[in-house]
């Protein structure tokens, strides 16, 4: 589902969070500071396959962060709308 400003809608996408086991990394001290420790794996968030355990929900449906006030660096920065979203939801079939 898109936005009014044809953004996709992050709560019923998650794409970014099921596209790949290595990029929710942490970057810096602090970062991951606040999330459970069962969560989390070699510097990163821990995934069941390709998917952040954090993330809740059905992709491309609805889906929502259990972590989101204390999520990654990465993840904070990641822009929906931007060409890597549109990527990963073009790889996991979620067309706009």
């Amino acid at each position: 589902m898109l936005t009014e400003d044809g953004v996709p809608d992050c709560e019923s996408c998650g794409a970014c969070c099921a596209y790949s086991w290595e990029w929710p990394t942490f970057i810096g001290d602090w970062d991951g500071d606040g999330i459970m420790e069962h969560l989390k794996e070699d510097g990163r968030m821990r995934c069941n396959g390709n998917r952040c355990a954090a993330l809740m929900g059905t992709l491309g449906e609805s889906v929502f962060c259990s972590v989101y006030e204390h999520r990654p660096l990465v993840c904070r920065e990641f822009t929906a709308g931007s060409d890597a979203c549109h990527t990963v939801r073009a790889q996991l079939g979620l067309r706009d």
